[in-house]
């Protein structure tokens, strides 16, 4: 029923899978990906707070004596003064966003593997379409969104206050306490805060990629008509393969048919495997493979080996390695001229033959 109402009940072909990844479209969560790049962040500024602090105070404290700014009418001392302010900044800043930067897009990398799609940054005028922008913000997912959003916001608010409510009595002391020792207080408490929410923000980034993950997965589901299509523009129709396959089969029994009754015996597995050999002294330098099958084609070997009265010898482990390594109308290599020689001997003296 689901077929005729062509629901897509069937998972993602791995061609399916890399079409969409070709587009650009993969699982992967902003949320996650924001919340790796502001914990390491804040720990950089935290760690490097120091430096940081030392820089600006260390400008500052020039431009009050006079080093940089030098006489405040001269225009070049003004444009001294701005450069050195603008190459501070950029010493303080550039490391950050930097860092802020390379840890975005190895959190991405982290997600989706190394991924070039020019076909996502191709120009496409649907997307331009209002009724479509429309229906992303009103629809479902959009709404389902905002609710995720405005659940983060809450959720932070509430990880905020019971912090602040832990450190209500060290605030209450604040005024009482030295510049220091304030701005130490405060930067703990800062910090503590910064870690939790980002402790909570982390965790639902994680929440939010397996939802991704499970969406992606979901929205790539086929049909069974899909699958079908697919397989027969990959693997060619089913019938045809099937055709194919039979006919096969076929002229590999006529081949059986016609090739065993020459042999001179039949070496076998003794179930699974069986090999023909042939040997003529006069034409050929080695024993020669002439037929070989497993399971059917092995009993079939064996059937038209007793209606001609070719001899069958078990030999297990000479059997495996000849159908493993000799094709059908190859010599046996050296490496098994002795074994296949004590057969053919073994089958000479029974039929009367000389062994060459």
């Amino acid at each position: 029923m689901a077929e005729d109402l062509g629901e897509k009940t069937e998972l993602a072909t791995p061609r399916r899978l890399e079409e969409a990844r070709e587009e650009g479209n993969v699982a992967k969560s902003q949320d996650f990906a924001g919340a790796i790049m502001l914990l390491l962040v804040t720990l950089t500024l935290w760690l490097a707070a120091m430096n940081m602090l030392g820089q600006s105070t260390g400008m500052i404290r020039r431009a009050l004596e006079g080093d940089v700014l030098g006489n405040p009418l001269d225009p070049g001392a003004l444009w001294t003064y701005v450069a050195a302010l603008c190459d501070a900044a950029v010493r303080i800043v550039l490391p950050v966003l930097a860092l802020a930067w390379g840890v975005a897009a190895l959190s991405h990398v982290a997600q989706i593997g190394w991924l070039i799609s020019p076909k996502a940054v191709a120009p496409n005028l649907g997307k331009l379409d209002p009724l479509r922008g429309i229906k992303r913000i009103y629809g479902l997912n959009g709404l389902v969104k905002v609710g995720l959003d405005i659940g983060k916001v809450v959720i932070v608010i509430v990880v905020v206050a019971l912090t602040f409510m832990q450190y209500a009595e060290r605030i209450i002391v604040l005024p009482y306490l030295t510049s220091l020792q304030g701005l130490a207080l405060i930067g703990r408490m800062m910090l503590d805060v910064a870690l939790r929410v980002l402790a909570v923000l982390l965790m639902l980034g994680v929440l939010d990629y397996l939802y991704q993950r499970w969406r992606h997965r979901h929205d790539l589901k086929m049909t069974k008509q899909q699958v079908r299509d697919e397989m027969k523009q990959t693997e060619g129709d089913p019938d045809v393969k099937r055709r194919r396959l039979r006919m096969q089969h076929q002229i590999a029994m006529q081949r059986i048919a016609t090739a065993v009754p020459k042999a001179d015996v039949i070496v076998t597995n003794p179930e699974h495997v069986s090999i023909a050999i042939q040997y003529d002294q006069a034409a050929m330098n080695a024993p020669k493979v002439i037929a070989k099958g497993a399971d059917y084609l092995a009993l079939r070997i064996r059937q038209i080996a007793l209606a001609h009265g070719i001899p069958i010898v078990e030999r297990k482990p000479l059997a495996r390695a000849l159908y493993r390594e000799v094709k059908v109308g190859q010599e046996v290599p050296p490496v098994f001229y002795k074994a296949v020689a004590e057969i053919l001997a073994y089958v000479y003296r029974l039929s009367g033959r000389a062994a060459g």
